[in-house]
């Protein structure tokens, strides 16, 4: 990573409630490496998030995130919650926890989880990747954040893939609660969200 690097994303985003029909917005997605400082030794990253409905309009800048590497983690704090997004080396039997550092409670509260299912895996590694957007990357990974579904509570899913030497190339986050009883029984509440790689500066 270094100031000036680049990453526009196309996104899709649904979002359900119990009370009104499912609503989709889609947008573009800007997230520029903007400054470092470093500290003890270790350098911290600005990342300034912004948004747009289309290609025609304006960026708004509507969010301020921070990224480093401490040791052997890959760390980001988004809007205040940190995570460690990745620990190195990496290979297919990597897992890890990337709640370490924070203590944000699970989307799906009543579902019981047991360790191995709170820990980050990773999934196709070193395998190449077509996006949707045309771009093709010779060596990716996935990263499974949460691959938690149960049919009765609800799901929360969420993979991120990644590319040698370019960063987060996909995001999907599934994460919906079901209702079972009431006036709103087999309906659900929540998001799908997928944001995707258009273009970069490296």
């Amino acid at each position: 990573m270094r100031t000036g690097r680049e990453w526009t994303y196309s996104v899709n985003q649904t979002t359900y409630s119990y009370l009104n029909a499912p609503q989709e917005h889609e947008y573009e997605l800007k997230i520029t490496v903007t400054d470092s400082t470093i500290t003890q030794g270790v350098v911290t990253y600005s990342l300034v998030l912004a948004t747009r409905n289309s290609a025609e309009e304006d960026w708004e800048v509507n969010q301020s995130w921070s990224a480093q590497v401490r040791g052997h983690e890959a760390i980001q704090n988004e809007s205040n919650v940190t995570r460690v997004k990745m620990v190195f080396p990496v290979g297919k039997t990597t897992v890890w926890n990337g709640n370490l550092y924070n203590d944000e409670p699970p989307f799906l509260e009543d579902y019981v989880t047991s360790a191995d299912q709170q820990l980050c895996r990773i999934e196709n590694f070193d395998e190449s990747k077509e996006l949707s957007s045309g771009l093709n990357f010779n060596s990716t990974l996935t990263v499974v954040i949460s691959n938690l579904i149960d049919p009765i509570i609800g799901q929360d899913v969420q993979k991120e893939i990644y590319a040698r030497h370019v960063g987060l190339i996909v995001k999907d986050v599934t994460q919906l609660v079901y209702c079972n009883q009431g006036s709103c029984s087999g309906l659900q509440q929540g998001i799908r969200y997928t944001q995707t790689l258009t273009s970069y500066v490296p």
